[in-house]
């Protein structure tokens, strides 16, 4: 990381240094261009919410799910345990 930050410490503004080690945290190349860049990191940090919005709504699904599957496993277990028990 040491290495990145004086890779880019020719450029004089600090925002923009800023920009750029986010980028390359996200693993995303910069063009050179603050202006370009600060786009690229804008919109990689607008999709990862829009996944995570999405992961976020799908979890109700999966516990719900989970929940009909132990539901489905007790409501055969019960109907052996009525057969074992003669009922």
């Amino acid at each position: 990381m040491i290495q990145a930050v004086g890779a880019i410490s020719h450029y004089a503004d600090p925002e923009y240094i800023k920009i750029l080690m986010e980028l390359r945290k996200l693993g995303i190349t910069p063009s050179g261009n603050k202006t370009v860049d600060r786009g690229k990191l804008i919109q990689e940090k607008q999709r990862l919410e829009e996944k995570f919005k999405v992961e976020e709504q799908a979890l109700p699904n999966l516990e719900r799910e989970k929940l009909e599957e132990q539901r489905t496993g007790a409501t055969a277990l019960a109907e052996i345990n009525k057969i074992l028990l003669g009922l």
